[in-house]
């Protein structure tokens, strides 16, 4: 029996579009750094996500389901990354002052190596509760038996990073073009707590979620 795209599509479309962790990230480095920090972010970001499809594929996820231990250890990870993505902003939004803002790595407002952004948002994507979740234990769901796991599994990796990358990069756009307008300090201070007050609403929401279930 072979893959039934259309009910994938149907959990994946809402679940991309549904503003996170990764789209918060890709909006707020594309701020900071314009389009092309952005699209740096979105390649890391779903760089990881290709990564958790292999390993769905090559049978990862049944091993963590049998060690429960290390599927709650990475999503104790993932909640302690993400809250502190969410104060660095904070921080940065309080340092900011007239002139600009302090640098993403605390320093000065120079623009850092794309590779600094493109490393966050493969970490951050990696250590992302809810993508670790979608990869190792929802799409196996939509693989019915006797079809080719592997096959089936990075089929449908390429469906997700494919609307992910097309999701991101609208983002990565929206935010280069505010970047150019936003040269002054109280507009980014605003927007970095705007960033950083959401980053942690998620943590606080995945700490619940993660404590809730045990």
């Amino acid at each position: 029996m072979p893959v039934n795209l259309w009910a994938y599509a149907a959990v994946t479309v809402p679940f991309v579009a549904t503003p996170g962790i990764s789209t918060t990230l890709v909006l707020r480095n594309s701020i900071a750094g314009g389009v092309r920090a952005g699209v740096a972010t979105t390649a890391g970001v779903n760089l990881s996500s290709i990564g958790y499809g292999l390993l769905t594929a090559f049978g990862v996820s049944m091993a963590l389901q049998r060690w429960p231990d290390v599927w709650a250890a990475m999503r104790v990870a993932g909640v302690g990354y993400v809250a502190w993505l969410g104060l660095r902003s904070l921080w940065r939004a309080a340092r900011a002052v007239d002139g600009g803002l302090p640098g993403r790595d605390g320093g000065t407002s120079a623009r850092r190596p794309l590779v600094a952004d493109a490393r966050e948002g493969f970490v951050t994507n990696v250590l992302n509760p809810s993508i670790a979740t979608f990869y190792l234990l929802v799409i196996p769901q939509f693989i019915p038996q006797g079809a080719p796991f592997a096959e089936s599994a990075l089929l449908l990796t390429a469906v997700h990073v494919s609307l992910a990358v097309t999701w991101h990069l609208t983002w990565a756009t929206a935010g280069g073009s505010l970047a150019a307008v936003l040269t002054r300090a109280r507009p980014r201070r605003l927007l970095e707590g705007a960033a950083g007050a959401a980053l942690l609403f998620l943590a606080v929401d995945l700490g619940i979620k993660l404590f809730s279930v045990r």
